[in-house]
């Protein structure tokens, strides 16, 4: 009864039933839905964009993948094997790289003296590829000049066959088999090297020195750079070379016809065959 009498007495206080709803939270309501559409368009906006700069990288790497330079050109053979085969080349810039060049070499110069693996174990012939004629072979790089006893020496050092290529012709510098790689010699001055292309046909490196400025250090055939596992052919007779042949698994017989190898031939295969073991 007390409450129904304070209902009759404060009708003029009942604010709940009159309270509007604020424009403002409408607005509030409004905006925070125009918000978030902006931020979403703005979001997928940026998706896209970032989606496209990532296909036109893309596409852009893969043409700067697929698109190969011409191969730079050297001043020698020396310079142009060191620095295409040296890892630490490489990487650095070209004011550095003179520099570790001609320390490279001043390394690999002292090296021949100090350590085995680095001229002894290649199985040189010592009275031809004689330590100090190599090391100044490699040393005259700086002067631009190409000496042969350096391609013979970088042939073992890193296990690689350098074949020398001009106007066509390939030179081969070593009897090992060693992935082959054709350095083509552009002029006849021979200061213009760089990596090439594979050649066919074969020509006779004695022919070579005549041909451009290569110098021809060691003055004897290709073949006397190492020391063979046969003696001078005279100490043997030709069953002592069938025998030998015979434990190397080689044949006896030449060609599709059969015929008996001869004396130099069973020679030669046996001493190319220990070279490469």
């Amino acid at each position: 009864m007390i409450f129904d009498l304070l209902n009759d007495l404060n009708q003029d206080c009942s604010f709940v039933e009159k309270i509007n709803e604020s424009s403002y939270v409408e607005s509030i309501t409004s905006n925070t839905t125009a918000s978030s559409t902006t931020a979403s368009t703005a979001s997928s906006t940026t998706a896209s964009t970032a989606t496209a700069s990532i296909a036109s990288s893309t596409t852009a790497s893969s043409t700067t993948t697929t698109t190969s330079s011409p191969s730079k050109f050297y001043h020698n053979l020396v310079t142009c094997i060191i620095s295409e085969f040296d890892p630490m080349f490489q990487t650095l810039n070209e004011n550095e790289q003179k520099l570790y060049l001609s320390q490279k070499i001043m390394e690999i110069c002292s090296k021949i003296d100090e350590s085995d693996s680095f001229y002894s174990d290649y199985g040189f012939n010592g009275k031809l590829m004689k330590p100090h004629l190599i090391q100044q072979g490699l040393q005259m790089h700086e002067k631009r000049i190409n000496h042969i006893s350096s391609v013979y020496y970088l042939n073992e050092f890193y296990k690689k066959h350098f074949v020398i290529t001009h106007q066509n012709i390939a030179y081969e510098t070593t009897l090992k088999n060693y992935p082959k790689v054709y350095l083509s010699i552009q002029g006849n001055h021979g200061n213009k090297v760089k990596i090439g292309d594979e050649m066919i046909t074969k020509g006779n490196l004695n022919d070579l020195f005549d041909k451009i400025h290569l110098v021809n250090d060691i003055k004897k055939e290709m073949k006397s750079v190492y020391k063979m596992f046969l003696e001078p052919i005279s100490k043997y007779k030709i069953d002592d070379l069938k025998g030998i042949a015979s434990e190397c698994n080689l044949s006896l017989k030449d060609g599709p016809l059969g015929k008996n190898k001869n004396k130099s031939q069973l020679y030669e295969e046996i001493n190319l065959y220990k070279l490469n073991q």
